[in-house]
């Protein structure tokens, strides 16, 4: 009787408990694990071993989850849902919308931390504040010259349901900036 009332627990992935409901009255049970038990405890460890926390090329806290997927750790979120960590705030101006900026900046795909543009090894760009996706313009808005910040840009704020190039339709974005100047 107990080795059956075992076994229909741990097929049914019911608890020792239900041996002593079926009549079994042996005080020597060993305590079988339920299926869900056991999926939940194999669910948080691989929670714990798959999501690790990273320092991306610029320090900033940049969290990589088992798929590759990034975001942002403890961030400062913007009304308009833009994210982003300074890694360094800078000491000089900030720019304005109609202004130009030199930066250097590594871009990648949030969904899986694919770097998809980068001025890494080369010459900082300059490009006017208008000129680029909102959320690139936002996330260097506030920024001051000298500073580093990790910005999180949601599709929405960058290119949409059209994408560009090597970005495909509805992509979050992650931005590694360096403002290197205003002019």
């Amino acid at each position: 009787m107990r080795l059956r009332s075992l076994l229909l627990a741990a097929v049914c992935g019911l608890t020792p408990v239900l041996a002593f409901a079926c009549g079994d009255d042996d005080d020597d049970i060993t305590p079988v694990p339920t299926r869900a038990a056991t999926t939940a405890a194999a669910e948080t460890k691989a929670a714990a071993t798959t999501t690790t926390a990273a320092t991306s090329a610029a320090g900033g806290p940049i969290i990589v989850s088992a798929s590759g997927a990034l975001k942002l750790d403890n961030p400062t979120t913007t009304t308009s849902g833009l994210q982003y960590v300074d890694v360094k705030v800078g000491d000089g101006a900030s720019p304005a919308a109609t202004q130009q900026v030199t930066v250097h900046y590594t871009g990648k795909l949030a969904s899986n931390g694919q770097t998809f543009d980068s001025t890494a090894g080369k010459q900082p760009i300059t490009f006017a504040m208008n000129g680029v996706i909102k959320g690139f313009s936002e996330g260097l808005s506030t920024m001051k010259v000298g500073g580093k910040r990790v910005v999180y840009i949601p599709a929405a704020l960058g290119y949409g349901a059209r994408g560009q190039g090597p970005v495909p339709a509805n992509a979050d974005l992650v931005f590694e900036i360096e403002l290197v100047a205003i002019k």
